[in-house]
């Protein structure tokens, strides 16, 4: 899996990103799609003198919120610096039902600058979790096939975690054992090989006689609830 998703966009876009920017989880993904597929279509037919003239709208009340969404799209698609001006001004006082989405031109505007002034190859991430910098975030959860735990056997779980996931130059968010399952939430580096990161915590955990289910749950769309965790690993154990 190392270099998975580099190979990918290598494949898709023919380039290797210099730098990867991360859109935050607190955007919720249903937004992110949305304005992704209106900045595709703003794309096509840009005028730059045009949307600059019309820029002012973006701070009249009387302007649709949906023509301010087209335009905040169409800033972000142009590598002019007072476009990226404009939309940084607006962000810092946007309509409250604009607020992600002026987030997300913000960080579009920034890349595609970044990437023209400064000679890089830079991409945009977009993912339920979300991340910080160059880590994703991930949901992953394990399950607990000893009949209890102790509270030692609790505290070394959460050591061993921690441990291994900054040996990756990663980070723990959140350790949650609600058993028979241990839930965490941590931010790794893009490039990681994540099953070598998760096997290896699964084989730690061993060591110490602690049982642990060698098929486990990753994901960065979304954090699951118990009964979807449950229905995950039921369907295993009917496998």
């Amino acid at each position: 899996m190392k270099g998975r998703l580099y190979k990918m966009i290598q494949d898709i876009l023919g380039i290797q990103p210099d730098k990867i920017n991360i859109i935050p989880n607190s955007i919720p993904l249903e937004t992110q799609i949305e304005y992704f597929e209106t900045s595709k279509k703003v794309k096509e037919n840009l005028s730059y003198d045009t949307i600059l003239q019309n820029a002012s709208w973006l701070f009249n009340p009387d302007i649709s919120i949906a023509d301010k969404k087209w335009l905040l799209a169409q800033l972000a698609s142009i590598t002019k610096p007072e476009a990226y001006r404009l939309i940084e001004k607006y962000l810092q006082n946007p309509d409250s039902e604009l607020s992600d989405w002026a987030r997300l031109a913000y960080i579009e505007s920034r890349t595609l600058l970044e990437s023209e002034f400064l000679n890089e190859n830079q991409i945009i991430i977009s993912s339920g979790l979300g991340g910080d910098d160059n880590l994703l975030r991930y949901f992953v959860v394990f399950k607990i096939l000893n009949d209890t735990l102790s509270e030692g056997q609790q505290k070394l779980i959460e050591i061993e975690i921690q441990t291994i996931v900054e040996e990756y130059q990663g980070k723990v968010e959140e350790i949650l054992i609600q058993f028979p399952f241990i839930n965490i939430l941590v931010l790794l580096p893009f490039n990681t090989d994540l099953k070598e990161v998760f096997k290896k915590i699964i084989h730690s955990f061993k060591e110490y006689q602690l049982n642990i289910l060698e098929k486990f749950i990753i994901t960065n769309v979304k954090k699951l609830n118990r009964k979807e965790i449950q229905h995950f690993f039921d369907g295993i154990d009917r496998q």
